[in-house]
């Protein structure tokens, strides 16, 4: 294998990216087929049945965003724009993982419950405003069904599978899970949360940030084409903490001590690489327009 500091950052990062994914099969397949054994260790997962499922669900479905990115990381010019929301869902889906496993089995249960909840609720709504909105019911009285069938739903700022904002659950998957799961998740949800909510909501300052980011004062498409680049690192880097905090709460969660001192080199490499110059060609080894 090429060492780090031989490639171009971007790609130095897509093989980071995919040696993390090799760890996140490992902690999903001990989560959904059973115990293996690695660097001598034998895993099993010790987590409760609702945690384990509930928490693999969504860790699951982020390894494949991964994959997503790292075919977009191959791409450059304006078809960047689209790594930002499959980003912003990673970072969000691995924090909601995190804290699922890390908290008590009532939140794991209610996260089940709001499952069924959010699939009614999905048939019994009201969208739009003033004389541009829609009601569309399945339920005759939906009233009725929502006090009977879903009571702990009802009521202002109960109509979610969690009542804490996504700081706040990074806090307890800190205070639960240890520091350094904390502290990667919060690094990741600070690099992209705000930034990819203007770039995916269309506003005015997210379609002039995507154009003009790390342009240096040049107006060309090789600097534009260029600057996508450098975006597409960020991202990595930040899906990168993200997966990396993940593992992070996994791991010690259970006291997993060779996943925890493999994540652990993982952050490291991560680290050194997110000091290393950008890269210098805006096509970077395999990279298309």
């Amino acid at each position: 294998m090429v060492a780090d500091e031989e490639l171009p950052l971007l790609d130095a990062l897509r093989v980071l990216a995919m040696l993390q994914q090799e760890f996140l099969r490992l902690a999903l397949f001990v989560a959904s087929q059973g115990p293996t054994t690695y660097e001598g260790e034998t895993l099993t997962c010790s987590l409760p049945d609702a945690k384990r499922r509930i928490s693999t669900l969504l860790a699951m479905g982020e390894g494949q965003s991964v994959e997503s990115l790292l075919q977009i990381a191959k791409h450059r010019g304006i078809s960047v724009r689209d790594a930002y929301p499959i980003a912003r869902s990673t970072v969000e889906s691995f924090v909601n993982a995190s804290y699922l496993l890390a908290e008590s089995n009532a939140v794991a249960d209610r996260a089940f419950r709001y499952i069924e909840f959010a699939a009614w609720r999905q048939h019994n709504r009201k969208f739009g405003s003033g004389g541009y909105s829609i009601e569309g019911r399945s339920d005759p009285n939906p009233a009725s069904t929502l006090a009977s069938k879903f009571p702990e739903f009802t009521g202002k700022g109960n109509g979610s599978w969690t009542n804490l904002d996504m700081p706040s659950r990074i806090r307890r998957v800190g205070e639960l899970a240890g520091r350094k799961a904390g502290s990667r998740l919060l690094a990741a949800y600070g690099l992209i949360y705000s930034l990819s909510s203007e770039v995916i909501h269309g506003s005015p300052f997210g379609a002039s940030f995507f154009y003009s980011a790390h342009l240096k004062g040049e107006r060309t498409t090789e600097a534009f084409v260029a600057g996508t680049v450098r975006q597409l690192e960020e991202i990595l880097i930040t899906v990168l903490h993200a997966g990396c905090g993940y593992l992070a709460a996994f791991f010690e969660k259970q006291q997993m001590q060779v996943g925890l001192e493999a994540e652990d080199k993982l952050f490291k490499r991560l680290m050194a690489l997110s000091t290393k110059p950008a890269s210098a060609s805006p096509h970077g080894n395999d990279g298309k327009r």
